[in-house]
């Protein structure tokens, strides 16, 4: 089950599946991905009408995936959420005729961790399971327009959490309208110039060791428990910007999100980042969040309530640019106890 009190988890399928394969990972170009070091999928078998089912492997460690946390290491949930992304990417691809031209667009993505212990960290890199239904098809002129799926994620025949996302597909045509009508509503030019990196707030702020890996700056108290900080948005990242992109990735979002939330926790609790375990995010994307634009981050932390012996912390969240929503977020955080 999920959760409980976390909104909106998925009912997602759990049709055993066939052998999945482990030994090498799939085309890089059926998941979107530049580089082989980020690409995660290694195998994808259909099931039966719109189920299908992906294998990845976990690695033990990663510079960007790998850095937050104290002993005992957990894998990240983010990157489970950055699995099922390449797998619907996948899926996409080799069950519904989507072609690899076209631009996907993230309408929302949700996660929730149903076994915290499952995800810990072993001796040997972890084989994943993703059992994927297709719960929503969009049709336009008889084409597949857009998709919406949910997941389950299996370790060792052990469910780990439940994932929803949505895509919406558009032709490169489409997508260039789409951008330049968007920026023009907004009063921008069709191109514009990315804003520079901003200095990152210190790493243990927002549980992270490398600075590379901070997506926030210039943090403040907007609040009774509510904290804004802007985004850092650094297109060098190998991971967060594996290739070059025209808008903030979803994946920086997710990542601010994590790090506003952490960060509120730890301001209006007296709550260690480090100890913080991102366990549940469900983030619906609204608008696209410009490079030329600062955006900024606003979180709100509950109350927190022991949950399973261990402390959780309901956070609302939101990313704006000219004080307008381009997200919003639920999250909830799980911290460890003193000494793990």
């Amino acid at each position: 089950m999920p959760s409980p009190g976390f909104p909106h988890a998925p009912q997602a399928p759990t049709i055993p599946t066939p052998d999945i394969q482990f030994h090498s990972t799939i085309s890089r170009s059926r998941v979107h991905r530049a580089a082989l070091a980020e690409t995660f999928v290694t195998d994808i078998v259909p099931l039966a009408a719109d189920l299908f089912a992906c294998g990845a492997q976990l690695p033990r460690s990663h510079a960007y995936f790998g850095d937050g946390g104290r002993a005992p290491a957990h894998h990240d949930t983010l990157l489970l959420v950055e699995i099922v992304r390449q797998a619907v990417m996948a899926g996409a691809h080799e069950f519904h005729d989507i072609p690899e031209r076209d631009k996907f667009v993230l309408t929302h993505n949700r996660i929730a961790v149903t076994s915290l212990p499952g995800l810990r960290v072993g001796p040997a890199p972890a084989q994943l399971t993703v059992n994927v239904r297709v719960v929503r098809t969009v049709l336009r002129d008889d084409a597949v327009r857009g998709l919406d799926f949910e997941a389950i994620l299996i370790i060792e025949g052990h469910p780990v959490a439940e994932v929803g996302m949505g895509m919406v597909y558009k032709t490169p045509d489409s997508y260039s309208r789409l951008r330049e009508r968007g920026r023009a509503e907004a009063g921008l030019a069709a191109e514009g110039v990315p804003l520079a990196p901003l200095p990152a707030i210190a790493p243990d702020l927002v549980g992270r060791r490398d600075q590379d890996n901070v997506v926030l700056a210039a943090p403040r108290v907007t609040g009774p428990g509510e904290v804004t900080a802007d985004l850092r948005v650094d297109q060098d990242h190998p991971s967060m910007f594996d290739h070059p992109q025209d808008h903030v990735p979803g994946m920086v979002m997710n990542e601010a999100y994590r790090q506003i939330a952490l960060h509120a926790a730890d301001t209006t609790h007296a709550l260690h980042p480090f100890r913080g375990r991102l366990t549940g995010l469900d983030a619906v994307f609204v608008r696209f969040g410009e490079l030329d634009l600062t955006t900024t981050a606003t979180a709100t932390a509950g109350a927190p309530v022991t949950r399973g012996g261990l402390l959780t912390v309901p956070v609302t969240a939101t990313l704006g640019q000219r004080d307008t929503p381009i997200s919003t977020a639920e999250i909830e955080l799980t911290y460890l106890r003193q000494g793990g």
